[in-house]
């Protein structure tokens, strides 16, 4: 079962727009629908526009979402591109995270023992993990495994590449026993983070946060709230608010707000949570 995270403080954080007369809320990442269901649920009067790269995840949050349907509007795609032919909104939301559902299903390819490589979110797209393990170039891996904060990215770089002339990697179970073979152990797993930078080089993860941080400075006197799993993530949404502070409105988490040690107990996917918010002011 995909839990949405931090769920309680999100709808807490859209509370203002419930004084609005027929706000619009964009919601980024909609995934399962579990955040807009809890916002559609709280606030009679909002209206939630829900986008989202992964149809098979959609088709399930529309069946969720069914009964607030004159109140919901899908939209499926890249919210990158999506974002600037929308009306401007009162409410964006935006979860970075990957959903149960991708993890969980082995033949997506996000997991471990996944007896694929892809990691898509968009099912559709050509760019799939067996390309980038198996066809970037040994300056292509360095580069994304360091973005992805990777530490040894110049050694497991070289050491993909070598494999790869001897036998290319078919599946993500493949990959992570190489990577657990060949570099140091820690508290993660020696895949976790060669994983996650793989699969945010798939998703044009960091080029869309950026695009939506860049859309954000049009809005006005709107509520904006992006919950981030990766402290590369983290730090460019800090940033970015710090700066608009002077500029834009003002930011509504001094510190990020992070899950409960009774969230991250029944869900201990959320404990790397990290939620920031902004207020657009109206010029």
């Amino acid at each position: 079962m995909h839990q949405s995270v931090l769920l309680k403080e999100v709808v807490a954080l859209f509370s203002p727009l419930s004084q609005k007369p027929q706000p619009i809320l964009i919601d980024c990442t909609l995934g399962l629908g579990g955040h807009s269901l809890a916002l559609l649920q709280a606030y009679p009067n909002l209206h939630i526009v829900g986008i989202d790269r992964d149809k098979e995840a959609q088709a399930l949050a529309l069946d969720k979402l069914t009964p607030y349907a004159e109140r919901f509007t899908h939209k499926q795609g890249n919210f990158a591109q999506i974002l600037p032919t929308l009306p401007p909104p009162q409410g964006i939301l935006a979860d970075l995270g990957v959903s149960s559902l991708q993890l969980d299903n082995p033949n997506r390819g996000f997991g471990f023992n996944a007896p694929s490589l892809d990691m898509r979110m968009d099912t559709e797209q050509s760019l799939d993990a067996f390309k980038v393990v198996n066809h970037y170039s040994l300056y292509e891996l360095e580069r994304m495994l360091q973005v992805g904060e990777v530490r040894e990215y110049k050694k497991i770089a070289s050491l993909i590449v070598q494999q790869r002339h001897k036998q290319p990697f078919n599946t993500a179970q493949d990959l992570a026993n190489f990577l657990a073979k060949h570099t140091h152990r820690g508290k993660l797993h020696p895949a976790t983070l060669v994983f996650q930078a793989i699969r945010m080089e798939v998703n044009t993860e960091m080029q869309n946060l950026q695009a939506l941080l860049e859309y954000s400075k049009t809005l006005q006197d709107t509520l904006m709230c992006v919950i981030s799993f990766h402290s590369l993530e983290d730090r460019q949404v800090k940033h970015a608010f710090k700066e608009y502070a002077n500029i834009y409105g003002d930011t509504l988490t001094k510190k990020p707000i992070t899950p409960s040690p009774t969230e991250v107990q029944h869900n201990p996917r959320a404990r790397s949570a990290k939620m920031r918010a902004f207020h657009f002011k109206a010029l």
